[in-house]
């Protein structure tokens, strides 16, 4: 059932441990840890369970399940600071530079919380939709009555993944409704982002990792799929993933692709230079669509530094690279499905399947399209 490489054993050169995966779902967390498990063959180490019950911090790769922040430093890194060859992810100074709250100026009226990070929304404006963050219904009002003069608006909870939290709203009354249940079922508190809602579109991934000594660049496709209570989610990625970094991939991809490769190395830029980001795993969402008066638009989303959806498909690329070291690109794909009728086929990595006791039966692997 899987494409393995566990036969080729370790060197135990170390330890590679997950961390914070206590208070997420069943189907996330052995998610997780299937990952774990693959990076570390992958990088000739054992795996050793959760960083928590490792006494030697300092000795361990570690694979967070969020974006680790200053306060988590001292833990993961010890007194050194953070290693992009010590974790696979990101790690930005403040939990709030890490959400999708950065995308976008405040609203109209907004106190800035504290370590806000004005400049980068400011410089990123020419490669993100037109939008808003806010923290209050007053500021989300405000803002999304001037959106509104451009089209329909799209609210998004700062915190939520995988296409839940979000509602779209098409008039002031509309949008009235949206801000009423969105503070009613608490997507208030950390804020929300309001944009001008795109039709007809078609979501990109742009991302890099480095693992060890594999380094790889990709761009690909994103597609939906429907939960066990028929709402659309996240339902996979399938990557063009070239060896190197972003320089490498731009060579091998037309100019259309690499037009939205460059808005992603952009804001990543930008990321590393306004926010201090430093990564090992760097991940953006880049939306194609057509707005209101039938422009088709294309911007980047968010960013996510951390493993996410389409890690299993990185992780099944850079395991082709590794053993053919004369290869420079390879197809992989992410699948995520829902149902108990949900198989996965022969080739592929199985990172779980079974039913989850928030979300229902649940199936997620991954697979090469091309190796040979």
């Amino acid at each position: 059932m899987t494409s393995s490489t566990e036969d080729r054993g370790s060197s135990d050169e170390g330890l590679l441990v997950t961390w914070g995966c206590e208070d997420v779902p069943t189907h996330q967390a052995q998610t997780h840890m299937a990952l774990a498990r693959h990076a570390a063959v992958l990088l000739r180490r054992r795996y050793g369970g959760r960083l928590e019950d490792v006494g030697d911090a300092e000795a361990c790769y570690c694979i967070p399940r969020s974006t680790l922040l200053a306060d988590d430093g001292s833990a993961v890194f010890g007194p050194a600071g953070p290693d992009p060859a010590r974790f696979f992810g990101g790690w930005v100074p403040a939990g709030l530079l890490a959400t999708k709250a950065i995308v976008h100026p405040l609203a109209p009226g907004e106190t800035p919380p504290e370590g806000w990070p004005a400049a980068f929304a400011a410089a990123a404006c020419d490669v993100v939709l037109v939008g808003a963050s806010a923290f209050t219904t007053e500021g989300a009002a405000q803002a999304g009555r001037r959106l509104l003069e451009r089209g329909p608006v799209r609210v998004k909870a700062v915190g939520a993944s995988g296409g839940l939290g979000q509602f779209v709203a098409r008039s002031p009354g509309e949008l009235d409704r949206v801000l009423a249940r969105v503070e009613e079922i608490g997507l208030l508190a950390q804020g929300l982002v309001l944009e001008e809602h795109l039709e007809n579109v078609k979501t990109y991934s742009v991302g890099e990792v480095m693992l060890g000594d594999l380094h790889a660049a990709y761009v690909g496709t994103q597609e939906l799929t429907l939960s066990n209570t028929g709402d659309q989610v996240y339902g996979g990625s399938r990557l063009f993933v070239a060896r190197g970094g972003y320089a490498d991939l731009l060579k091998l991809v037309p100019p259309d692709v690499a037009k939205l490769c460059a808005m992603a190395m952009r804001f990543d830029r930008l990321a590393e230079r306004e926010l201090g980001l430093v990564a090992s795993r760097r991940n953006y969402d880049i939306i194609v669509g057509t707005d209101q008066s039938g422009e088709q638009r294309c911007a980047v989303l968010e960013q996510s530094w951390r493993v996410g959806g389409a890690s299993p498909a990185e992780l099944a690329a850079l395991e082709v690279l590794d053993r053919d070291p004369a290869r420079r690109h390879v197809i992989a794909a992410s699948v995520e499905r829902y149902g108990a009728t949900a198989v996965p086929p022969e080739n592929a990595r199985l990172y779980f399947h079974g039913t989850d006791a928030e979300v229902g039966p649940v199936l997620k692997y991954a697979f090469v399209q091309d190796a040979p």
